[in-house]
């Protein structure tokens, strides 16, 4: 008897060693959808970390709503606690269910809506779709989700229930893949400093899609009724809207439309959203109206990242109505008022949440000159590293003087004939200079190593048109390694703020992005 007890004993501890194997390989290989500004894992993942029932407002839809909500920004305003549930890609689908997860830990008095994919022709692909599932963590709403994906997608080839449920079998190959950002999110670093939101830092103005004579004519100053006629919606959209709308009514939540600003969204559209609204008795605030547009003044040219994404400072004018609108036509609590445990955590995110504020700020500064004044920040470390060729870069005399005020020595202006390999690290008090003249052979290398004051580990090395970087033994992949590159690491964040190069032979110095 005692052998068989210990026989099964083995099989249970054998199964459940197994299973947390293939769990933490699955965690590691999957994608992260840490893109650009973009946070979906943090999105989805950090939302679990929310208290139970701490949360009156929800945002659902794709990066359009992630980039236009600041849930902070209606808490310090209105008083109010919201997350932003916004996922790259998100199809109405995906908010149907999101929907469904999120009322199991949170009693949602108002959920909104970015109802674009509600109103699209087309559904998002599947690779796209996936971003909304796969940081749902598992139970019966995931299992629902995969198995009504994979039965509305039967004739998809790309489409495998299989692959839904165990998503190491598409996922097992990405082991070459893997960066950084797979490592850090993995070890830890897997938090929304922001509630969900995503501040875009680029001005649609600046884009090659931009068009100055569409903007001179009024053309991106939102949209005029000039027709009744609806769009033409996909069925599963349609079909997934409706249950949207009936499980709100259900549960008691109150639904609110929402349509940011977006250039490719049209009359037909809008006409077909505000039909579905006023069935079923819905608020729809559409910002793609010239008179709510007017009314907010938001100028699209520069306070639009692109096309279809809102930037930082449109999001702010777009938040602020928000609020506003929320606090006065719903019923909500102004957590401010009183001591309580919502108060708490948002004033206990506050320090983090303005540490991602400033590093958004940092990373829409162009100049040289501004950016090196910016970084001079206790809240930064600053590791600047060059390979010989960038080593010949001219500074101004007040270049000069602002990378000295940061702690570089003469030694990084020194002249060369062939060249410079340049290390330089700022971590509070400590500064780390290492200039190597390079010789005529070429041969001349150097290397540093050490530990930030966050206990972040890293490791430089420069030579000949080599020029390299590994935080905790992952390396930075974005290096350009003929450049003057800049790295900009968030010690309240413990992550990277920005991360910028110059170009030798750019005698402006023109700051060019690592992302």
């Amino acid at each position: 008897m005692n052998v068989k007890v210990a026989r099964v004993v083995k099989v249970i501890c054998f199964s459940i060693i197994t299973i947390m194997i293939i769990n933490c390989l699955t965690d590691m290989m999957k994608p992260k959808w840490l893109e650009y500004r973009w946070q979906s894992a943090k999105t989805n993942n950090s939302f679990y970390e929310l208290e139970k029932d701490s949360t009156e407002v929800l945002f659902f839809g794709s990066s359009v709503i992630a980039a236009a909500v600041d849930p902070f920004q209606l808490y310090n305003e209105q008083g109010i606690s919201s997350y932003n549930l916004g996922v790259m890609s998100q199809p109405i689908f995906a908010s149907y269910f999101w929907l469904k997860e999120a009322v199991k830990t949170q009693d949602i008095k108002v959920a909104g809506i970015e109802i674009k994919s509600a109103g699209r022709g087309i559904e998002k692909s599947v690779e796209k779709a996936r971003k909304s599932y796969d940081y749902m963590k598992p139970g019966i709403v995931k299992l629902q989700y995969a198995i009504e994906y994979n039965n509305v997608h039967k004739n998809d080839d790309k489409v495998q229930l299989w692959d839904y449920l165990f998503p190491l079998s598409i996922y097992h190959s990405r082991w070459s893949e893997l960066t950084y950002d797979d490592y850090d999110f993995f070890l830890g670093n897997d938090d929304s400093y922001t509630r969900g939101f995503s501040t875009l830092i680029t001005e649609f103005e600046n884009s090659e899609n931009f068009d100055p004579v569409k903007y001179e004519n009024g053309e991106y100053d939102g949209l005029e009724m000039d027709t009744d006629k609806l769009a033409k919606v996909n069925a599963v959209n349609k079909t997934y809207a409706k249950r949207l709308i009936d499980f709100a009514k259900e549960k008691g939540i109150q639904l609110l439309f929402v349509k940011t600003p977006d250039t490719r969204w049209n009359t037909k559209q809008y006409n077909y959203i505000k039909k579905l609204a006023e069935e079923n008795d819905i608020e729809y605030l559409d910002f793609n109206r010239k008179e709510l547009r007017k009314e907010i003044g938001l100028d699209y040219a520069t306070e639009a990242a692109d096309g279809v994404h809102l930037n930082l400072n449109g999001a702010t004018k777009v938040s602020k109505y928000l609020g506003t609108y929320l606090a006065e036509n719903y019923d909500l609590t102004d957590f401010r008022e009183s001591d309580n445990p919502v108060k708490k955590a948002y004033e206990s995110g506050m320090d983090s949440y303005k540490a991602s504020g400033k590093a958004s700020a940092l990373a829409i500064v162009t100049d040289f000159n501004t950016y090196l004044e910016s970084v001079n920040d206790e809240d930064f470390s600053v590791i600047i590293m060059a390979g010989s060729e960038a080593g010949k870069i001219k500074f101004s005399e007040n270049q000069r003087k602002l990378l000295m005020e940061l702690g570089a020595d003469e030694s990084l202006f020194q002249e060369s004939e062939y060249g410079k390999s340049i290390i330089f690290v700022k971590d509070s008090d400590v500064v780390v200079n290492k200039v190597t003249l390079q010789d005529e052979d070429y041969t001349k290398s150097a290397f540093n190593s050490g530990t930030l004051n966050n206990k972040t580990d890293y490791s430089i090395s420069t030579g000949v048109k080599e020029c390299s970087v590994r935080f905790n033994d992952s390396a930075f992949e974005r290096i350009v390694p003929s450049g003057f590159n800049i790295i900009i690491y968030n010690k309240v964040l413990n992550n990277i703020a920005d991360a910028i190069y110059l170009n030798a032979d750019d005698s402006n110095l023109t700051l060019h992005r690592l992302w």
